[in-house]
């Protein structure tokens, strides 16, 4: 029950976070993976859009913080928990979102794609690693998170691609 308090506390904070920035959202949605904020981002600032990825686990800290010397410093240490996993650099989790962002900045779509892709095959390597010599099955869902990332990554980038396609056709 705390961790679900502690993930839907995450999730609140992304979505009120979106409201205090003015980042419109479709729908929240819960999956496999936890409860995803549907936005658009593509016309959002780069500033904006770190302080959105960062509110998740920056609210988990804060629990982290505020419970840690009391009786419920079990709850205190799942957000810990909580706020580590999602500042990995594997997309879709918040720390691999504020990596692309930053990384946007610089480089272009496809080469940011070619970082996230590969930065997520390195963790997924890693975690498979760590799942062979401790036998600690909880990584495996690092290890889904990150092949769905580099297939959510791909897909990105194919429609970015038929879009630009598609406007340079109808320019002409």
């Amino acid at each position: 029950m705390l961790l679900i308090l502690a993930l839907l506390a995450h999730e609140v904070s992304h979505v009120f976070s979106a409201i205090l920035l003015n980042i419109e959202f479709s729908k929240v949605k819960i999956t496999l993976f936890g409860i995803n904020l549907n936005a658009h981002l593509d016309n959002v600032s780069h500033a904006k859009k770190i302080i959105l990825f960062f509110a998740g686990p920056l609210c988990n800290l804060c629990f982290y913080f505020g419970f840690r010397n009391t009786e419920y410093f079990c709850f205190a240490n799942m957000n810990l928990l909580l706020a580590y996993i999602n500042l990995f650099p594997i997309v879709p989790l918040d720390g691999g979102n504020i990596c692309k962002t930053i990384l946007e900045i610089f480089l272009d779509t496809r080469t940011v794609s070619g970082y996230i892709t590969m930065t997520n095959a390195f963790f997924i390597l890693f975690f498979i690693i760590i799942i062979y010599i401790f036998k600690d099955y909880l990584f495996f869902l690092l290890v889904v998170m990150g092949l769905k990332g580099i297939v959510e990554e791909n897909s990105y980038l194919l429609e970015k691609s038929i879009i630009a396609v598609y406007n340079k056709i109808n320019t002409k």
